[in-house]
């Protein structure tokens, strides 16, 4: 019989949404169409509570159950962009910019002007909207080999991804880029295709208002995608990985997307979720839980 309970994963994703749900209701009076959003957050956390306590012997539903975060993440990130704000309605760009003249941040920025090339402007904007599929360069390698390692890089991929969207809620900011005159340096600017001046007008829709800086959601993700493939010796695909990632890394502030406190705090944030996570997930969940079910004939 299967062990039907929430797994570290669901319960990450469960508290996050319950959290936010909550957070909307203290402060609905800002909130327009308030109980439409505490209902998506409340959606989720009831369909990841379902998946988890029903646990079907089916391969199909089985393999949703697995990518489910597949679905979450792209819901509750999209919620926090028109959110964030709303909720609290404050932003901390200038307490960013003061934090990363003191730490060399806008030296940094100055110089990634300087190197400024339109090909290198294309190639950074590319990898940067590539960076929605970083988390499938370990994913789908670690799906295949039917280890406890998937559920752990899940674990650990969810973490990175609403850490990050818990920053956007308690310090609001937009970013260097709606900055330039304060700190100094411009946007890069480039020619672009059709095609991917449509994915990025598709983004910054859907996107809105968005608050989405502190701390970066990219570093964390391209960093947590580098220690996974590392821990779990994946090194054939490191060669595609790695150099993806740290292109991730460097676009998000030649495009003057993030500040370098930013990046900073997020790669501080994966080193912690990388050192206590995987300890929580082994604690929790028996080595059965890693096994899948084969359906009944």
């Amino acid at each position: 019989m299967s062990d039907r309970r929430l797994t570290p994963y669901d319960w990450v994703v469960v508290v996050y949404s319950a959290g936010v749900a909550i957070l909307i209701l203290a402060t609905h009076a800002r909130v327009p169409d308030w109980w439409l959003y505490a209902g998506v957050h409340a959606a989720v956390a009831a369909s990841c509570i379902g998946m988890a306590l029903w646990n079907p012997r089916n391969r199909l539903l089985s393999f949703l159950h697995d990518w489910d975060v597949a679905v979450y993440i792209p819901v509750l990130f999209f919620m926090t962009c028109v959110l964030a704000h709303r909720v609290h309605p404050v932003d901390y760009d200038a307490q960013l910019i003061a934090i990363d003249r003191r730490i060399g941040g806008i030296a940094v920025l100055k110089w990634m002007e300087k190197i400024q090339t339109s090909a290198l402007t294309t190639a950074s904007k590319s990898v940067w909207i590539a960076y929605y599929f970083l988390t499938l360069v370990p994913g789908i390698p670690l799906y295949l080999r039917r280890r406890s390692g998937f559920l752990e890089a899940k674990l650990l991929v969810v973490l990175s991804f609403l850490v990050s969207y818990a920053g956007y809620f308690a310090l609001p900011a937009q970013g260097p880029g709606y900055f330039q005159q304060e700190i100094g340096v411009a946007q890069p600017r480039f020619e672009e295709s059709k095609v991917a001046s449509s994915m990025k007008r598709t983004i910054y829709e859907l996107e809105g208002e968005a608050r989405d800086t502190f701390p970066s959601g990219h570093v964390m993700i391209a960093a947590m995608t580098i220690v996974l493939l590392v821990r779990n010796r994946l090194w054939r695909t490191c060669l595609i990985g790695v150099p993806f990632a740290l292109g991730v890394i460097w676009s998000t502030m030649y495009l003057r997307y993030h500040y370098l406190i930013d990046g900073i705090a997020g790669l501080a944030l994966v080193a912690l979720i990388a050192w206590l996570a995987p300890k929580w997930q082994r604690r929790a969940c028996q080595p059965a839980l890693f096994m899948r079910a084969s359906p009944p004939s």
